[in-house]
């Protein structure tokens, strides 16, 4: 569970360095800029430099590498899984093939070029999120999001959900040592079983707070709003820099995005 915790954590987004520093309304802009170009490019090294140069950010301000791979071992689990069936239901000209358990499995080649197109893409993506959410607290992206007429209703339930995220881990990890000491994962037919429990048992349990945190608030007066304490200053000569070299880097992407080779 300590994995999760540590996924969800901004104790990287607290520190002081160059990249924390810029504007959260610089960094929504590229960021939304960057990710709809990724989604739109036909050129799968467009993803690649994506992926490539997030990296290199991450790198930059002092972030372990070991803890961007763990925060990229989910979506990159997801990826392989599409790129693989994929690679089995799309195309015809057979690229490999091998036999599982009697059955012959086939791999068609059209089907890996668009599978990992689709990986690029999502793992594109991704890492951009992932070098935005390791450089950007919480409490400056619902301040940002107020900054671009997001609805308070919106920006409340994102400060919510990750408020109370670590305390569902909390209850998680507690009903986790509990299944485990009493050997509910001693074998296969027992851990899934012992994960239906927990699933449904944290589900009551959401709920449950939910309610007690509502009738909470509401005895307290509160109504909306007020979450936010964060005043964002005037744009600087630095900030319309940043606009306008992402005007420019988009414009390159757009053609570079156009141009298909493979």
């Amino acid at each position: 569970m300590g994995f999760l915790h540590h996924t969800f954590s901004d104790v990287y987004a607290r520190q002081n360095n160059w990249l924390t520093r810029i504007d959260v309304r610089v960094k929504l802009l590229y960021v939304i800029s960057l990710l709809v170009m990724n989604l739109l490019a036909k050129n799968i090294l467009i993803s690649i430099l994506f992926l490539s140069a997030s990296f290199i950010l991450l790198f930059s301000v002092k972030i372990p590498l070991k803890a961007t791979l763990r925060s990229m071992l989910i979506p990159l689990s997801f990826a392989i899984l599409i790129l693989f069936v994929k690679g089995l239901h799309e195309g015809e000209k057979e690229w490999m093939s091998f036999a599982v358990a009697g059955h012959t499995v086939s791999l068609k080649e059209e089907g890996l070029r668009s599978g990992l197109h689709t990986c690029a893409k999502a793992l594109g993506g991704i890492s951009l999120v992932i070098v935005f959410s390791c450089t950007t607290t919480i409490s400056r992206v619902c301040t940002g999001l107020k900054w671009f007429r997001v609805p308070n209703t919106i920006i409340e339930l994102l400060a919510f959900v990750y408020r109370y995220i670590f305390l569902l881990l909390d209850e998680v990890s507690t009903m986790w040592i509990a299944q485990k000491s009493r050997l509910g994962h001693s074998s296969w037919k027992k851990a899934i079983k012992s994960l239906g429990t927990l699933g449904g048992m944290l589900t009551i349990r959401a709920f449950e707070r939910s309610e007690r945190t509502y009738e909470a608030m509401r005895a307290r007066g509160y109504e909306g709003g007020g979450i936010l304490t964060i005043n964002l200053s005037p744009w600087k000569k630095r900030e319309y820099v940043f606009v306008i070299g992402m005007v420019l880097i988009l414009s390159l992407f757009i053609y570079a995005g156009n141009v298909q080779i493979w």
